[in-house]
């Protein structure tokens, strides 16, 4: 077996634990030193004609005993520091939950110690292609383990010399862990697609550049004109964009600091800001490319050439369906429908469309968006809006008159048609769909889901079982034949439905893969890319919630919740005895199913949720701040200063209150959290989950008095935040239809208590208020008593209409930010916030300002940086350097201020001191400094 290879055993090692084996024809192999859990080797590639270091690890099963690897790794990666280092092997841990499948004990400290490791040594994480856990327990029971505890990490100068390396993980075979097969690639990568950046728009050349295209005139239709109007502009912002950023001269500029960074870097191996800074944008860099695919009859298809011919393929085959006309008619299903059209809703969608409409339409769309494949922004369209408006207008109404669309126009640009469908959704579509729908909020799907798993697996509850579906490609495979009935079945008008036609059907496909685009097909299907797209895969999806109502009323055998009652509007389940779960999974072909298992990107969870649980969205968090440290603060020592300042301020308050304006994370979570117990006591008709808590949570209870020892964990959790919104919540009487004598209405309590024979006075205690309102007065039956006719005067007023219920507290009406000032205690407020508010602000010298009225800023008389010296640079008297000298004793500062006020005319006094300009400092006392 392996003739003519060279093999290394460390028998003086504990276990041997590491064996070693090359080919010296391609490598020459030196071992440096060996350990416990690792060989450190030198490997010369012949190849190449140069040395790499790599270091093979096979970790302990123990956190303790792994402590000795991390610390060793860190020792070797500051002798590596200018050579490429490839670590790899069987870690025997994993960085976080996502890299576990099954139970498994808990993993947050050894997961932390493992991330610091990668953080002290600089390594990056390789991409990864193949079996994604690379470690199995060999168990086929609900014991059965998967993990991720193999890899391959390198350093900078490794991804310097290999930028493409990736590596494999293989299917297992004898052993329980996946091999490991290091790859590189050497192909040239392509140039990538016209992307508009909106900085571009900011520019003095800007808009003369479109004036001269846009003067020409096109022959043809409007939208052929805008259509080649965009494509003159392209190579003109192209060019723009190079002389912008003057890419010769940057690069150098770049490579000139990355040198000194890395010198700096290969100096203080220790700092914890370079190093950090080092270890997140390596992970960045490396996980942008695709290397390879598997194909589905098992093939790994690694060259380039190849793996672009199979994604095109993929999704012809994936996108192409039928191309056969099919006739479908849905309109069996309306006597289940939820509401059809009115001919005053359907010729509402028709109506002409103005010119105003149309710019409101595109002045909607978030600038960043954009609108198509063409590259352009919506921030284009608005900057340059004052050239192009009127053609473009021109154009969209051409549209709307003839019904037709150019294929290279951005379909995106007819908004108006979402915009009117959305109007009218909430009507047709169940309350079980919460996304996409206005008014709604797909949250209400999360909530209703942790109910109805809440103890899901204790023992004594009745059978159950639920059924997870995802829909592959949803929005891609929905051919326009069905989508044609569906708009059919709801009433949509003829006209109306050849508008969405003409935007949805036969697009043209390119696959963009790392950066380019490849291939040109078409496809049958009904839906292309646009804000279209959620509105109607609402309507698609509405018609499989008909057809199983329709399914469950004509063959009986269903049942509701216990709690539910037989309504169009209830949710459903299939409760199902433990001995028809084998016949289930084989009839519908599902594998069975363990809790947690994840919901909309939430874990879904019969108790309460556990750290572990949301750990992999803290990461996505710790992610995105570590993103934040490294791009938005340009100053160095970033890290540190986060840390060591703005740990010690009071950050978390307004800006009229000293703060920075971020929000407490507590107070916030609080605040949002009251959203949902607000909707709960304003009895939100559109949520279904709000609908579940009347009928199974509070039954004929009130949310005011029903006992927090019971229900889920979060139902619990919420519950007790309602004390703080009592006191804010108001109830108006109108016609008393909605509001229940014997419940409580805060934060007077409920009506019929207060009067001494109680449920005598009316015939039915839990009757509605409207039993005792006549003509918009109190009308109370059966009272003869003094003391009852006393606190009748005393009664809220009636106000006539319907029955509301308001919020009185902070802002006027309830919203998450108004509870948030509930639950943020107050501070006092400064007389400085003017300075810091404002539209031409720079954020940079206004964060600045900020440190320096907390005297927060880095002056050398701080204990810390007494070593560069305490004397002011400035005036250099060796007069030590604070916030009290630099801007008001120091002779340089004081002549700056006095030259700043001759040149602008300032007339006013100077404030004496630090302490003073900040105690005094009054909003509109523009005459002081």
């Amino acid at each position: 077996m392996l003739p003519q290879w060279m093999f290394y055993v460390d028998y003086g090692g504990p276990g041997n634990r590491v064996w070693l084996a090359w080919d010296p024809n391609f490598v020459d192999v030196t071992v440096v030193e060996t350990g416990a859990q690792f060989m450190h080797c030198s490997v010369f590639i012949r190849s190449f004609h140069s040395s790499v270091f790599i270091t093979v690890v096979y970790g302990v099963n123990d956190v303790i005993g792994r402590r000795e690897l991390w610390m060793e790794l860190t020792r070797i990666s500051t002798v590596v520091t200018d050579s490429p280092w490839l670590v790899g092997g069987d870690f025997n841990t994993v960085l976080d939950s996502s890299e576990v499948c099954g139970l498994s004990g808990d993993i947050r400290g050894a997961a932390d110690e493992f991330r610091g490791c990668l953080q002290d040594t600089g390594l990056i994480h390789l991409p990864m292609h193949g079996e994604r856990f690379t470690w199995h327990n060999c168990s086929r029971d609900a014991r059965s383990l998967w993990k991720r505890l193999d890899r391959l990490l390198v350093n900078d100068r490794w991804l310097e010399n290999w930028p493409d390396t990736t590596y494999v993980s293989l299917s297992a075979r004898t052993s329980d862990h996946s091999p490991l097969v290091l790859r590189g690639d050497d192909s040239n990568r392509v140039a990538g697609m016209f992307r508009f950046d909106n900085y571009l728009a900011r520019s003095t050349e800007f808009i003369p550049a479109v004036q001269r295209v846009w003067r020409h005139h096109i022959m043809g239709s409007a939208m052929y004109a805008v259509t080649r109007k965009l494509k003159a502009l392209k190579p003109i912002f192209r060019a723009q964009r190079q002389r912008k950023g003057d890419l010769s001269t940057n690069v150098s500029l770049a490579k000139g600091f990355l040198d000194s960074a890395q010198t700096m870097l290969a100096a203080d191996r220790h700092c914890p800001t370079l190093l950090h800074l080092e270890f997140c944008c390596g992970q960045e860099t490396c996980l942008q490319t695709v290397f390879q695919i598997n194909t589905t009859d098992g093939r790994t298809l690694t060259s380039q050439p190849e793996v672009i011919d199979e994604f095109i393929r993929y999704y012809e085959e994936l996108l192409g369906g039928t191309t056969r006309d099919r006739l479908i008619d849905l309109r069996y299903l309306r006597p289940w429908a939820r509401h059809i059209l009115t001919v005053d809703e359907a010729e509402a969608l028709i109506a002409p469309v103005s010119s105003a409409e149309i710019r409101q339409a595109i002045f909607d769309i978030d600038e960043t968006k954009a609108p198509g494949p063409d590259g352009y922004s919506a921030g284009f369209y608005k900057a340059a809006w004052s050239v192009i408006g009127g053609e473009v207008t021109q154009a969209i109404l051409d549209f709307f008159r003839n019904g037709r669309l150019l294929k290279q126009i951005n379909a995106t640009l007819i908004s108006l048609i979402p915009k009117r469908m959305r109007s009218i959704l909430d009507t047709l579509i169940s309350p079980s769909q919460n996304a996409f729908v206005p008014g709604r909020s797909i949250g209400d799907n999360v909530l209703l889901a942790q109910e109805l798993f809440s103890g899901y697996n204790q023992r004594n509850l009745p059978p159950r079982c639920a059924l997870k579906v995802d829909l592959r490609k949803a929005y891609d495979t929905v051919e326009w034949d069905f989508l044609k009935a569906a708009l059919t079945l709801f009433g949509f008008p003829e006209r109306f439905i050849q508008w969405i036609a003409e935007c949805v059907t036969t697009p043209s496909y390119s696959v963009c893969i790392n950066g380019a685009p490849h291939g040109f097909f078409e496809v049958p299907v009904a839906f292309d890319r646009g804000p279209y797209v959620p509105v109607l895969f609402v309507l698609v999806m509405e018609v499989l919630t008909l057809i199983l109502r329709q399914r469950i009323e004509q063959n009986g055998g269903f049942s509701y919740h216990w709690r539910c009652e037989p309504t169009e509007e209830s949710p459903y389940s299939i409760p199902v005895g433990g001995r028809l779960q084998g016949s289930l999974l084989a009839i519908l072909d599902f594998q069975e199913g363990h809790l947690p298992l994840r919901y909309l990107g939430l874990p879904l969870l019969a108790s309460r949720l556990s750290i572990s649980d949301c750990q992999p969205i803290l990461r996505k968090i710790e992610a995105r701040i570590k993103g934040w440290e490294g791009v938005m603060l340009s100053f160095a020592g970033r890290v540190q200063l986060i840390k060591s300042v703005l740990s010690a301020l009071q950050v978390c308050r307004p800006v009229n209150e000293g703060g920075l304006g971020i929000r407490d994370i507590h107070s916030l979570n609080k605040g949002l959290m009251s959203r949902h117990l607000w909707r709960i006591i304003s009895h939100d008709s559109n949520s279904i989950w709000v609908s579940w808590i009347f009928h199974y949570r509070l039954q004929d209870s009130s949310v005011w008095t029903i006992r927090t020892r019971k229900g889920t964990w979060g139902w619990r959790k919420l519950i007790r935040l309602r004390d703080a919104l009592r006191p804010h919540v108001s109830y108006q009487i109108g016609d008393g239809t909605s509001f229940i004598m014997a419940r409580p209405m805060a934060p007077r309590g409920p009506l019929l208590p207060q009067f001494p024979l109680g449920p005598r006075h009316t015939s039915i205690p839990f009757s509605p208020l409207s039993t005792v309102i006549s003509e918009d007065t109190w009308s109370w039956p059966h009272i003869t008593d003094m003391e009852s006719i006393d606190i009748t005067h005393d009664l809220p007023t009636i106000h006539g209409g319907r029955d509301r219920i308001l919020w009185t507290g902070p802002r006027g009406s309830f919203s998450s930010a108004a509870a948030y000032d509930l639950f943020r205690p107050p501070g006092p407020t400064v007389g400085w916030t003017s300075l810091l508010v404002g539209t031409f602000h720079i954020p940079r010298h206004r964060f600045i300002l900020w440190l320096a009225l907390q005297g927060r800023l880095a002056t050398t008389d701080r204990p810390w940086l007494q070593h560069l010296g305490s004397g002011c640079v400035l005036c250099q008297d060796g007069i030590p350097e604070s916030h009290e000298h630099l801007f008001f004793m120091c002779p340089f500062a004081s002549e700056c201020i006095r030259a700043i006020r001759r040149e602008f005319s300032f007339i006013g006094h100077i404030t004496p001191g630090h302490q003073s300009f900040v105690g005094h400092r009054h909003v509109g006392a523009g005459n002081t400094w």
